[in-house]
């Protein structure tokens, strides 16, 4: 065993001493120690107790899925990187029902975010309308982007337009659930 696993191991078993004092410990139930033991375990003096942490590495175990590890490091990856995503959209002055469409983001946390960022009053409220040539050029752009996926699209139409996302929203938000539901009616 090696240093750091028996370092481990002591310290499980540290805290499961430290949990001798709880009536309803879970570390006892997470482990499944027998009541005998538990009550052995309780009548060690200091002395006893420390002598029995150092013999840990012989009564405890410890082993690390390393694969497993590896994979929910990548998903949190994934977590880190759709949640910039979705910190640019918020950024970008993207509203609540364009949140909600895209991320799946509910009010609440819609709110919480956009207050942590400091972008309480920025891009609340409804936005200015777009004036006619603009609605025409946002329809075109978003057209002419149909090979990308619906967030990479509202990024670029935010880059090439210099419009807040809650505007290119607003101006395109008929026209892409009417879409929406022309593609309903043909699954039909």
């Amino acid at each position: 065993m090696t240093k750091f696993e028996e370092k481990v191991c002591r310290a499980a078993i540290k805290k499961i001493l430290s949990s001798l004092n709880k009536c309803h410990s879970e570390d006892f139930t997470d482990f499944a120690i027998p009541d005998r033991l538990i009550d052995k375990l309780s009548e060690l003096s200091l002395t006893q107790q420390e002598m029995f942490l150092e013999r840990a590495p012989a009564y405890f175990s410890f082993s690390l899925n390393v694969p497993e590890m590896d994979r929910q490091l990548e998903i949190i990856d994934q977590l880190r990187d759709d949640r910039h995503i979705e910190d640019i959209f918020l950024v970008q002055g993207a509203p609540l029902k364009l949140m909600r469409r895209l991320f799946g983001m509910h009010a609440s946390e819609f709110s919480r975010r956009r207050d942590a960022m400091c972008l309480k009053h920025s891009g609340s409220g409804r936005p200015i309308r777009c004036d006619e040539n603009t609605d025409h050029y946002l329809w075109h752009l978003w057209a002419a982007h149909s090979n990308l996926d619906e967030r990479e699209r509202f990024l670029t139409l935010a880059e090439e337009s210099c419009l807040n996302l809650h505007n290119i929203w607003n101006s395109l938000r008929e026209y892409i659930e009417e879409n929406d539901n022309k593609g309903k009616a043909t699954i039909k």
